[in-house]
């Protein structure tokens, strides 16, 4: 339920991840691009006829009026794609702002590492992005293929994640807007990978119960860096607020994607029974048997 593609900072296309959830034997799947949904359509065609239930979706960088930043999955079920790339549209016009933010940042960037004796051309960045948004990941690739870095992490942790030498805020969009602008098209609006964000407990249940009042739909529960402790607070947490519960991979594709995009083999897998409520709010029959 949390899957990247070409279109924002993955490997694979969007045709070819479904292809790849196919074969693994996934039975329900979401594409969730970093602030764009222009990898839909591929997708959704590519998922016709297979059997494997497809749930258009997008990942929202947003500012919290609590402080600080966080990233809100919005699912549209039974939506068509190309109705949600409708550049004219509120949610369209608040993407292309989005991206315009990016597209200023990034530049910024590029010098902060140049003024550290790492320079790069921004034609380098682009040629790692296979889709308009063009972000921090793919000038980590950049600075791997110099050399400059050992890994996109090490690139992350030294130099570009928050506080770091060359990191730059950029302009994101506000909780209530997001929430409303996912509400609006009759979507489900899920805070993805709540433990990762640097809050106490008792200041990430805040939280949550603020969003809940203004709309979220769900917590991202299950996630590869959350510790069964985190899995355990947030599925209480989700039943005491009446919060669906879903969970996902955050699968980019990389070599350091080492938990695998799900199904047969995986080493993270979401099971049918974990996401019950959330898939049949999606309208999709859940089977648990041999889950």
């Amino acid at each position: 339920m949390h899957v990247h593609s070409t279109a924002s900072d993955g490997v694979l296309s969007p045709a070819s991840l479904v292809e790849t959830a196919v074969r693994l034997g996934l039975g329900a799947f979401a594409i969730s691009d970093h602030d764009t949904v222009d990898g839909l359509p591929e997708a959704y065609e590519a998922a016709r006829g297979t059997g494997m239930a497809f749930i258009p979706a997008v990942e929202l960088s947003i500012n919290l009026i609590a402080g600080g930043s966080a990233h809100l999955l919005g699912y549209f079920p039974g939506h068509d794609p190309a109705a949600l790339c409708d550049r004219s549209t509120d949610l369209g016009r608040a993407l292309a702002r989005v991206r315009t933010a990016r597209e200023t940042r990034n530049p910024r960037i590029i010098e902060k590492l140049a003024q550290l004796g790492m320079p790069l051309f921004e034609e380098e960045v682009l040629e790692y992005a296979g889709g308009d948004v063009v972000g921090r990941p793919h000038i980590a690739q950049a600075m791997l293929a110099r050399g400059y870095v050992q890994s996109s992490r090490e690139a992350f942790d030294r130099f570009l994640a928050k506080g770091k030498p060359a990191y730059v805020e950029r302009e994101r969009l506000l909780d209530g807007e997001a929430l409303e602008l996912i509400r609006n098209l009759g979507g489900l609006p899920i805070l993805a990978h709540p433990g990762l964000m640097e809050r106490s407990a008792d200041d990430l249940i805040a939280l949550i119960r603020s969003l809940a009042a203004r709309g979220l739909s769900g917590l991202e529960a299950y996630y590869p860096r959350h510790s069964p402790e985190m899995v355990a607070a947030l599925v209480a947490e989700a039943d005491a607020s009446r919060l669906l519960t879903t969970g996902g991979t955050d699968y980019h594709g990389s070599s350091e994607d080492t938990t695998g995009l799900g199904g047969a083999g995986g080493l993270f897998q979401v099971r049918a029974s974990q996401v019950a409520g959330f898939l049949e709010r999606c309208g999709i029959a859940v089977n648990t048997e041999g889950d």
